[in-house]
């Protein structure tokens, strides 16, 4: 693909300023559009992103992919309208970065795991733990047997999620689609599957049963 690859951004609320400025730093990728319906959000992603504010921005995020020539866009939205944005983004074309979780149901997964292939796009959750090196120094360690058999892992997600979301989408369940498990709590379940192999068998409020 000649020339930089060009991202759209549905969403540009606190997380957006981080990918904002990775991006742009691997000189491969440039964001040239922002969806964005809260002005407040836009007041604070123009303040630390500069130059940002010279970027169209476009209330409807199909408004955005029809009128803008994007390769990609990257999501950073509610949790519960990931589904619809990342299967429409997939019929038009595009290639998918979401930020987690990817989306809310089971059956919305595997449709749209199973659209990437159709379309050859693709599509990826912002997992960025995978690229840690504490954790693939784990990794390696497991999958060469030198811990020998796996039989338990615990692990213990400390934060104060209920104050520091307070009052946000977050705790909203029409938007979030569950509470901290769901939020960043998908992050430790997400790493102790990829660095163990093990999968999800049983989830209950605030636990996950991994085997």
């Amino acid at each position: 693909m000649a020339g930089k690859f060009r991202i759209g951004f549905i969403g540009a609320g606190g997380i957006a300023i981080g990918h904002y400025h990775r991006l742009h730093e691997t000189k491969k990728a440039q964001v040239v559009a922002l969806n964005e319906p809260s002005n407040a959000s836009l007041k604070r992603f123009y303040e630390h992103c500069p130059g940002a504010d010279k970027l169209p921005v476009y209330r409807d995020y199909k408004d955005m992919l029809k009128k803008e020539h994007v390769d990609g866009v990257v999501i950073l939205s509610p949790h519960t309208v990931h589904y619809e944005q990342i299967n429409y983004s997939l019929n038009k074309g595009l290639h998918v970065l979401t930020e987690k979780p990817m989306v809310c149901t089971i059956k919305h997964a595997k449709a749209l795991i199973k659209k990437a292939t159709a379309v050859n796009r693709t599509l990826m959750i912002s997992y960025q733990r995978h690229y840690d090196p504490s954790f693939r120094y784990m990794r390696s360690q497991i999958q060469k047997g030198a811990l020998g058999e796996i039989e338990f892992v615990q692990a213990v997600l400390s934060q104060e999620w209920l104050r520091l979301t307070r009052n946000t989408w977050r705790q909203t369940m029409e938007m979030s689609g569950g509470g901290q498990l769901n939020d960043s709590g998908s992050h430790l379940v997400d790493i102790l599957m990829w660095m163990t192999g093990m999968k999800v068998k049983n989830m209950k409020p605030g636990i996950a049963w991994i085997y």
